[in-house]
């Protein structure tokens, strides 16, 4: 049992792997299991049945903590030291406000397993734990096990031993689960540590609501608007990210950005109004990167053909969305604390075994000055990073959303429709940029496109296609205009990584790699590849259309100082073509290296994907 304090039908809850007889009272015979530095503390307060709102967590003593849910049910946190800890939580319950108190002491201790993140979830959605052990711990022993609460099934598909992944159960009220995690050291000695996420009830999701997949897990996360005092305060959540949401939101009711300014560029503060979390860092962070690097107004303009930025640790992966006019953003491509990517779910991308059966793969990465900008940042090592860290990783993919909604949206549309307009009705209504982009300038390879639905889109490859050599499919690329696989899945992604890759060269010297390489058992060998694809004349005119329209402040003269396209070396591997720009060579470094600082060498193959639209 844990360690609880009740009052009355309020229980907060302190989970913390502990051991607790039947009064609540601890025995800590276990030094594994006990309340000690080091280890999470799950603060919970239920109160089943009652409607609970405007939540607010406080520190009252003890040595500083990490809040990352503050406005939550639960909080969770790593003990920093030995000592004694209060908290209060406040909150609004029947209309009557209510303020509690909790306090514990903790010892020291050098726990070898740690469970991570306490949290709450809404019934019906994707949970992600993580066991973080000591070098010593045979990870094949790791064992996850429910302890108590509704029951819940283990995905049977997850084959990572440190990650514990299920959908939450359906309740009736609010309710906890305690999962262990127990493994082994070196020397056969047993440890465990339990994690507890509240469920939480919500109502029925309507069979006409426009973010119901049919599929588990697809119940949305608990969000808020950032800014209390935000003008859209009342209508941003129930129009961009609820599972209640069954028809698109009027214009009047929630405009695009351009509407406040008359299409200027609308300030930091003015977006920030329309940011919708699940923790108060992902804006935090979000705002800092918008005045680090936005130097030159682009993601402040793009944004003002949306309605919403939406960031919650349940969105995998990134988005945007003509029925609500938001995008929607992974986080982990924000956070920057090892405690802020504790709370990101770690479910993998559903996309991530089609194509499985074909002989090649199309890799692409960005890189500057011979290297990756990208970099890598084992869980395990839990490392902090910086702004710099994610600079360009979180460019490039707000230049591929945002090419998106000004598709739908584009600064020639806006202002022509009245506040009783529905937003989806004004994002169809007039064909789209790249409707026109293919007419003008279509991609010829049906091959590129029938073996794009394999790979992104989860078509089943027939024989012919299974049969495609790397050189094969080099032939189809090289001689059609598109600089990127993905670009072969639709029109609206062939705008969206023409515009990004351009962005990306002009903006930050940042160039787009791609090449048609053999499969993952036979390595990466390159067929044929290409540097800054997106400067070979019939590409980058392609590139300078859509550009034109989506970003009619950018100065389109830049596209002459394009760098030259690049030639890769066949039969090389990817990653001995990286040193290929004539600048220098770039230390390569090894492709299994995993230090603080070390460049991203992954195999990157998908970009963000986009969600069918509602049909009514």
């Amino acid at each position: 049992m844990k360690y609880s304090f009740i009052f009355l039908t309020l229980l907060l809850l302190i989970s913390c792997g502990d051991n607790a007889d039947e009064s609540g009272i601890i025995t800590p015979e276990d030094p594994n299991t006990s309340l000690v530095s080091g280890k999470n503390a799950d603060l919970i307060l239920l109160k089943p049945g009652e409607s609970i709102t405007s939540i607010n967590w406080t520190q009252t003593s003890g040595e500083a903590v990490e809040f990352l849910s503050a406005k939550s049910k639960v909080i969770s946190f790593t003990i920093p030291s030995a000592g004694d800890y209060s908290f209060e939580v406040s909150y609004v319950s029947g209309g009557k406000e209510e303020t509690e108190t909790v306090s514990f002491t903790a010892s020291s201790g050098s726990p070898k397993l740690v469970a991570r993140l306490g949290h709450s979830v809404v019934e019906d959605a994707g949970v992600s734990l993580r066991a973080f052990i000591s070098a010593d711990i045979d990870e094949d022993t790791i064992s996850w096990q429910q302890l108590s609460g509704p029951n819940v099934s283990f995905d049977a598909d997850n084959t990572n031993k440190e990650i514990a992944i299920f959908n939450s159960p359906k309740v009736s009220e609010d309710s906890i689960v305690e999962i262990e995690v127990s493994a082994k050291d070196s020397d056969g000695s047993n440890y465990k540590d339990v994690v507890s996420v509240l469920i939480e009830d919500r109502p029925a999701i309507p069979s006409n609501a426009y973010f119901d997949d049919d599929d588990p897990g697809s119940a949305l996360a608990n969000v808020y608007v950032y800014n209390s005092n935000s003008p859209y305060k009342d209508t941003l959540v129930n129009c961009v990210y609820s599972n209640q949401l069954s028809s698109s939101c009027d214009l009047g009711d929630l405009p695009i950005l351009a509407d406040e300014n008359n299409g200027a560029t609308p300030s930091i503060e003015q977006i920030m109004d329309r940011l919708v979390v699940s923790h108060d860092w992902m804006a935090i962070n979000f705002k800092a990167y918008l005045e680090a690097f936005d130097t030159n107004d682009d993601f402040k303009n793009l944004l003002r053909a949306t309605t919403a930025i939406v960031l919650s640790y349940d969105i995998r992966p990134s988005f945007y969305w003509a029925a609500t006019g938001a995008i929607y953003l992974d986080p982990n491509n924000l956070w920057l604390t090892a405690e802020q990517r504790d709370t990101i779910n770690e479910a993998p991308d559903y996309r991530a075994n089609f194509g499985s059966e074909l002989q090649f793969v199309m890799p692409w990465r960005y890189v500057k000055n011979n290297d990756y900008v990208s970099y890598s940042f084992p869980v395990a090592e839990r490392l902090d990073r910086d702004l710099e860290h994610i600079k360009y990783d979180l460019a490039d993919l707000l230049y591929h959303e945002l090419a998106h909604a000004n598709d739908y949206f584009p600064p020639a549309e806006w202002g022509i429709y009245s506040g009783s307009t529905r937003f989806l009705d004004a994002a169809l209504t007039r064909a789209e940029i790249s409707d026109d982009l293919i007419v003008l300038y279509p991609l010829q390879s049906q091959e590129m496109k029938d073996l794009a639905a394999v790979r992104f889109l989860g078509e089943d490859a027939n024989a012919i296609q299974k049969a495609y050599t790397p050189d094969d499919v080099s032939l189809f690329y090289k001689e059609d205009i598109s600089n990127g696989f993905y670009n072969y899945t639709n029109e609206k992604e062939d705008l969206g990584i023409l515009f990004e890759s351009l962005m990306m060269s002009l903006r930050y010297g940042v160039q787009r790699d791609t090449a048609v390489t053999s499969d993952r058992d036979g390595g990466y060998v390159v067929s044929w590849g290409q540097r800054g694809r997106v400067a070979e004349p019939d590409i980058s005119e392609r590139a300078s259309y859509v550009t034109s329209r989506l970003l009619p402040e950018f100065d389109l003269s830049l596209i002459d100082t394009l760098p030259t396209p690049i030639q890769m070396t066949k039969g090389l591997d990817w990653w001995d073509n990286l040193a290929i720009s004539p600048q220098g060579s770039a230390q390569l470094q090894s492709k299994n290296t995993t230090q603080l600082g070390n460049k991203q060498q992954s195999i990157r193959v998908y970009q963000p994907h986009g969600k069918a639209l509602p049909n009514h």
